[in-house]
């Protein structure tokens, strides 16, 4: 009887022994911290994430995926359509005028981009647009210019954002030139028109006499 109750508080002893170990080392296990697990494709402040997200390859890179071909929107035309080039400006009416064009139909041309410079000065507010075409003065009605060449550059976009853009150079001269000039070629026409009537008197009375 004596032997049955030392070995059943032995065993007791033996099994309370085994209980402290085990909870002692179910306790270290949930002190222990472990370093975050770092998953394909999530940024580094979401590591708990136990699933990724699938990475989509860009559009066309994949193979059998077709490509989406994106539009190329080509710049829009604008030219100086007067004054043409080699003739001259008076500089009373120093009129310039500029022609422009969308290249593509579904890109239509925004008027508010439309810009011109004269020797690096802005003279937009000078200018009047009307559909495709834009005209207007170099320079205001008490603003004499200086004779000689001028560089003017003008631009203009589509609502896509595309620009084109044109330079060019105009010559400026007096307006007493001006006069001068087409009182000459007057005086030289009125020249020619009295030898041909001349000529024509004489033949006429060759054939008389």
């Amino acid at each position: 009887m004596m032997r049955c109750q030392k070995r059943r508080a032995a065993n007791s002893m033996i099994a309370a022994t085994m209980l402290l170990a085990l909870g002692g080392a179910v306790t270290q296990a949930q002190s222990q911290t472990y370093p975050p697990q770092q998953y394909p494709g999530y940024p580094p402040q979401y590591p708990q994430q136990p699933y990724p997200y699938p990475q989509v390859p860009p559009v066309g890179s994949a193979p059998g995926q077709p490509a989406i071909a994106i539009p190329e929107y080509r710049t829009p035309l604008i030219v100086v359509a007067a004054p043409t080039q080699g003739s001259t400006l008076p500089d009373d009416k120093p009129v310039v005028v500029l022609r422009f064009m969308s290249n593509e139909p579904t890109d239509p041309i925004d008027a508010l981009t439309f810009s011109v410079m004269m020797d690096g000065k802005d003279k937009t507010p000078l200018f009047r647009l009307t559909q495709g075409e834009a005209w207007g003065r170099l320079a205001e009605p008490s603003e004499v210019l200086t004779a000689g060449s001028h560089d003017i550059a003008a631009r203009i976009c589509t609502a896509h954002g595309e620009c084109g853009t044109t330079k060019a150079t105009v010559t400026v001269v007096s307006s007493s030139s001006v006069a001068a000039v087409a009182n000459a070629t007057a005086a030289v026409k009125a020249k020619k028109k009295a030898k041909i009537f001349d000529a024509a008197l004489q033949a006429a009375r060759v054939l008389f006499h």
